[in-house]
C-alpha cells in the first residue's frame, strides 16, 4: 500500500541536529563541482542534502543533489532539463521570503542545486519544538504565502508545497526551499489493474509523482496521470498551503487514506473536518482554510494575493478583538465594585437605623 502519512523527509537544507559532522560524508562525495562537501545534512527519496564550502566565494552553502528519472525513462532527459530550468529560474528570483539559489549544474547522473545556508529548522520541527500560539503559527504562514505569491508572479510554482519546505531560521525569517525540485517517490501498490489504470495511469511506469500526495490538490494527481509535464498550477500550490495550514492549526492532515484510490477520493469529495469543540482558530481563519481546499480550483481564492489578503484581515481583526475584550472585562470589574458599594451602603443605613 501506499503511505499517504506527511513525511518529514529532511528536504530542508537546515534540519536541527541531522547534520553530520565535517568529515562525516557517508554516500556524499567529496567535491561537488567547486564546492567542498563538509557532511550530509539530510538524505529522502529524491537525493540528499549536503553542507559544503564554496573556496571561490568563501561562504558556506547547502547542496541539494537531485536524482532524476533513470536514464531509460523515455521523460528522463525532458525530466533533467526541466529540473535544471527551473533551478535557473528560482536563481533569478530574489525575495526575502525564499531561499536564495546561487548555482545549479550537473554532477554525474544527478543535478545539484547550491543555495544559501540556513541555520534553524523547518516548518515541521519548528511546530512540534515551539507550540506556537495560533497567531504566531499565522504570522509563519504569510510569510510563506508572500514567498509562494513572489514565486507566482515570476511564472513559477511550487508543486511540492508542504511544512517541511518551509524554513524557520534562528534570525526569525521565515524562507520556501525546494520550488518545483522535490519528487517523491513512491511505492505503488494497487489491488487490481483497472485501480492502477483509474488514479495513476502512466505514472505506474515510472513510479514517480510530482507532489506529496497528503498536499497534493485533486488535480495535480489527474496532471500526473497525463503525464502531461503539467503537474499543477499556482492554485495548486494554494491547496498545499491551506493543506498545511490545516495540519498546523489542528494537529492532523484534512484527509487521510490507505491508498492513493482512496486518499484521491476524499479530496474530490471535498468534506473538511469541522474544527473541535474548543479551539481557539477564528472561525474565519477556519472558512478560509475550507475555501482553498475546494476540489474545484475555480472555487478557491482567484490567487495566493487574494488568499493573504484575506489571513491578514482575519490577523487584524484579532487584534482590535483582544483590547476589547479587555476593555469589556475592565467595565464588569468596575460594575461589580459599584455593585458592592451600593451594598455596603445600605447595610450602614439599616446598621444606623
Amino acid at each position: 500500500m501506499v503511505d499517504t502519512r506527511a513525511q518529514d523527509d529532511t528536504q530542508s537544507p537546515s534540519p536541527p541536529g541531522d547534520t553530520q559532522p565535517e568529515g562525516a560524508r557517508g554516500d556524499a562525495p567529496e567535491w561537488i563541482g567547486r564546492y567542498r562537501v563538509l557532511g550530509i545534512i539530510g538524505q529522502g527519496g529524491m537525493g540528499i542534502v549536503v553542507k559544503a564550502h564554496d573556496p571561490q566565494l568563501v561562504r558556506t552553502v547547502a547542496i541539494k543533489l537531485v536524482r532524476p528519472r533513470p536514464g531509460r525513462d523515455p521523460a528522463a532527459s525532458e525530466d533533467r532539463a526541466r529540473l535544471l530550468r527551473e533551478a535557473r529560474a528560482l536563481a533569478a528570483l530574489s525575495h526575502p521570503n525564499v531561499v536564495p539559489v546561487y548555482d545549479v549544474g550537473e554532477h554525474g547522473d544527478e543535478l545539484f542545486v547550491a543555495m544559501q545556508f540556513i541555520a534553524g529548522s523547518n516548518m515541521r520541527v519548528w511546530l512540534d519544538r515551539e507550540q506556537p500560539p495560533w497567531k504566531r503559527v499565522l504570522g509563519v504562514f504569510r510569510a510563506a504565502g508572500r514567498g509562494l505569491a513572489a514565486a507566482h508572479a515570476g511564472g513559477m510554482v511550487h508543486r511540492d508545497f508542504k511544512p517541511a519546505n518551509v524554513l524557520v531560521g534562528d534570525d526569525g525569517r521565515v524562507r520556501v526551499v525546494d520550488f518545483g525540485l522535490a519528487r517523491a517517490r513512491i511505492d505503488v501498490d494497487v489491488e487490481s489493474d483497472d485501480d492502477k489504470l483509474e488514479v495513476l495511469g502512466g505514472i505506474t511506469q515510472s513510479g514517480v509523482l510530482v507532489g506529496t500526495p497528503p498536499y497534493m490538490a485533486p488535480e495535480q494527481f489527474v496532471a500526473n496521470t497525463a503525464n502531461t509535464g503539467n503537474t499543477g498550477d499556482a492554485r495548486a500550490d494554494q491547496y498545499a498551503f491551506c493543506v498545511s495550514m490545516f495540519e498546523a492549526f489542528y494537529g492532523a492532515l484534512p484527509f487521510t487514506a490507505d491508498d492513493l484510490r482512496s486518499l484521491l477520493a476524499l479530496k474530490r469529495l471535498g468534506r473538511v473536518p469541522e474544527p473541535g469543540a474548543g479551539t481557539q482558530i477564528p472561525t474565519d481563519l477556519h472558512a478560509a482554510i475550507v475555501r482553498g481546499l475546494a476540489p474545484d480550483p475555480e472555487r478557491r481564492f482567484g490567487s495566493m494575493p487574494d488568499l493573504l489578503r484575506e489571513l491578514r484581515r482575519i490577523g487584524e481583526a484579532s487584534d482590535r478583538v483582544a483590547p476589547a475584550g479587555r476593555s469589556h472585562v475592565a467595565w464588569l470589574i468596575v460594575a461589580i465594585i459599584g455593585l458592592v458599594a451600593v451594598a455596603l451602603a445600605i447595610a450602614t443605613c439599616d446598621g444606623g437605623r
